[in-house]
C-alpha cells in the first residue's frame, strides 16, 4: 500500500472552473437526468464527472505513479494539440496544449502533465463536451490505463460502488469515464432510476424511448375516456387542473356554541405570488367584520354525521403581502378563523387518526384552471357540481374495487386490495412523518378520486404489460412498463 501513488483528487482540482461547470448544468434540461425524476440533493454531474476522473487517475509527477500510465497520459494530452480538437477546449486550457504543440517534450514534465490533465478534467467537466466522442475516447483510455498499470486485470474496468445512490449521478457518470458502477439504495425509488439509466437506457436506447412515448400515449388517451365525467370541464370551456382539498378537524374551541365549526388545515392563502395575477384567498366577513359561516351535514371517515359551521372563503388580488392572512395550521396546531381559538396540536392529531388522516373526507376549497386561447391559470371556488363529480367519483371507487381484483388486468390479486392497504415504513423511515396523523397505509394518503386515478391508470399499465409479454422479447417489455 505505501508504493501506491496519489491520485490526482489528492493533489490538485480546479475546483472554480468545476463550480462554474455545476452551476450552468442547473438551467440544462434536455437530456439530463433529472428531466427523467425529480431528486432532492441531486449531485451535479460535472462535480461528479470531474471528482471520479480525478480519483481514478493517478498523479504523474508522484514518483510511484506507473510509467505505463505517463506513458498513456502523455499521448492523449498530445493528441489534443491538433487544431480540430484545441479548438474544443476553452480559453483557459488552451496555454499548456498550444505550447506542447510548438514543443511535443513540454508533456516530458511530471509536473506540466499534471496541469495538463486537470486541465482536461476541467473542460470534461462541461455539459457540452460530456457527450463529445473525442472527450469520451480520451477519458476512457485513462481510465482503462490507470486500472491496468495499478494492478487491475487486463480487460476490466474498475468498479465504482455507491451504496446510497440517490438520483445516480455517481454511477452514471462512473459509466461514463469508462469504469463499472454499482448502485443500490434503501428508497425503492432510486433504484428504480437507477435501473432505467444504468441498465435500461444503454441496453435499449432510442427504441425503449419511443415505446415509452408510444404506450404512454397510450395510457393517457385511453385515462382520459375512462375518467372524463370526474374531471369535466366548466360550463365555460375552462379546463379545471389542479383541485385544492384541505383536510379539516373540529374546532375544540369550548365557547364556540352549536353547531361547531370545521377548521380547514391551509398552512398558506397564498394561491399565486406571480407579479401578473397575484391570487389568494381570504375569509368572507360580513359588514361588522365576522367570518361568515354556511351549514352543512357531513359525513367523516370515522363514520360520524355532524352538522357543522364551515367558514367561507373569497378569491381576491392583494396589492401587498399583508392583505394576506396568515394560515390556519402552525407547528401542529390549528387556529379557527371565526373564533380565533387555536386546537393544540395533540387534538389535531387525535382528530386525525380517528379519521385515518382525513384525506377521503376532506374539504375542497379552490379549483385551479386554464382557459382556451388566454394563458395563465384562473382560480375558482367550488361549486356544487364539483362537490357531486367528486360523490360519484367515490361511489365509482367503491364499485371498481368490489369488482376488479381476479379479473384479467388483476391476476393473481384476488386475496389484494385493489387500493394499496399495505402498511407504510415505521415513522421517519424514508421522510415519512405522517403516521402519527393516522395515515398508516399507503392507500390513506389520498383522496378517492385520486385513488380511483391512480389504481386506473395501473390497470392500464398492466394492459400494456400484458399485450408486450405476448411479443418476442420479454426483457424489453419490462423495461417499458417499468418506464410507463
Amino acid at each position: 500500500m505505501e508504493n501506491l501513488p496519489k491520485r490526482l483528487i489528492e493533489v490538485d482540482l480546479p475546483i472554480r472552473r468545476i463550480s462554474e461547470q455545476a452551476r450552468r448544468e442547473k438551467s440544462i434540461r434536455h437530456g439530463h437526468i433529472s428531466t427523467l425524476h425529480i431528486w432532492w440533493a441531486r449531485r451535479p454531474l460535472a462535480a461528479c464527472r470531474a471528482a471520479l476522473c480525478a480519483l481514478l487517475w493517478p498523479d504523474p509527477a508522484d514518483p510511484n505513479c506507473p510509467r505505463a500510465f505517463i506513458d498513456t497520459a502523455k499521448a492523449e494530452m498530445l493528441a489534443w494539440t491538433p487544431h480540430e480538437r484545441y479548438q474544443k477546449m476553452s480559453v483557459a486550457s488552451r496555454g499548456r496544449f498550444e505550447q506542447a504543440r510548438q514543443e511535443r517534450t513540454v508533456f516530458d514534465q511530471p509536473e506540466t502533465l499534471r496541469m495538463a490533465l486537470l486541465d482536461f478534467i476541467a473542460e470534461f467537466a462541461n455539459w457540452n463536451n460530456s457527450t463529445d466522442a473525442d472527450y469520451l475516447a480520451t477519458a476512457r483510455a485513462l481510465t482503462r490505463s490507470a486500472h491496468e498499470a495499478l494492478g487491475g486485470i487486463p480487460g476490466t474496468r474498475p468498479l465504482v460502488v455507491d451504496s446510497f445512490a440517490g438520483g445516480g449521478s455517481i454511477p452514471l457518470e462512473a459509466l461514463r469515464v469508462g469504469g463499472d458502477a454499482f448502485a443500490s439504495d434503501l428508497n425503492p425509488i432510486p433504484v428504480l432510476l437507477n435501473k432505467v439509466i444504468l441498465e435500461y437506457v444503454p441496453r435499449y436506447g432510442q427504441q425503449l424511448a419511443d415505446e415509452v412515448r408510444k404506450w404512454g400515449q397510450w395510457i393517457k388517451d385511453e385515462a382520459e375516456k375512462e375518467l372524463a365525467e370526474f374531471y369535466p370541464r366548466d360550463e365555460d370551456g375552462a379546463t379545471p387542473i389542479a383541485y385544492l382539498w384541505a383536510r379539516t378537524i373540529i374546532s375544540e374551541d369550548p365557547g364556540q356554541g352549536s353547531p361547531p365549526i370545521e377548521v380547514p388545515l391551509i398552512r398558506s392563502l397564498w394561491l399565486s405570488k406571480k407579479d401578473n395575477n397575484r391570487k389568494a384567498l381570504r375569509w368572507r366577513r360580513d359588514s361588522e367584520g365576522r367570518v361568515e359561516c354556511e351549514t352543512n351535514q357531513v359525513t367523516y371517515a370515522d363514520g360520524r354525521t355532524l352538522t357543522v359551521r364551515r367558514p367561507l372563503l373569497e378569491i381576491f388580488s392583494p396589492g401587498s403581502e399583508k392583505e394576506v392572512e396568515e394560515g390556519t395550521v402552525a407547528r401542529g396546531s390549528a387556529t379557527c378563523p371565526v373564533s380565533g381559538y387555536t386546537t393544540p396540536v395533540a387534538s389535531v392529531r387525535k382528530q386525525m387518526k380517528a379519521r385515518r388522516g382525513g384525506a377521503s373526507d376532506s374539504r375542497l376549497f379552490c379549483v385551479v384552471t386554464t382557459r382556451p386561447g388566454q394563458t395563465g391559470r384562473f382560480y375558482r371556488l367550488p361549486i356544487d357540481a364539483d362537490a357531486e363529480v367528486t360523490r360519484r367519483a367515490t361511489a365509482e371507487l367503491a364499485c371498481v374495487s368490489q369488482s376488479v381484483a381476479g379479473t384479467p388486468d388483476f391476476e393473481h390479486t384476488a386475496e389484494l386490495s385493489l387500493v394499496p392497504d399495505e402498511p407504510l415504513p415505521p415513522r421517519g423511515t424514508l421522510g415519512f412523518r405522517v403516521q402519527g396523523y393516522g395515515m398508516l397505509e399507503w392507500g390513506d394518503l389520498f383522496t378517492p378520486r385520486q385513488l380511483l386515478t391512480l389504481t386506473t391508470l395501473v390497470r392500464l399499465t398492466r394492459q400494456v404489460g400484458k399485450k408486450l409479454l405476448d411479443g418476442d422479447n420479454a426483457e424489453l417489455a419490462d423495461a417499458i412498463v417499468r418506464n410507463l
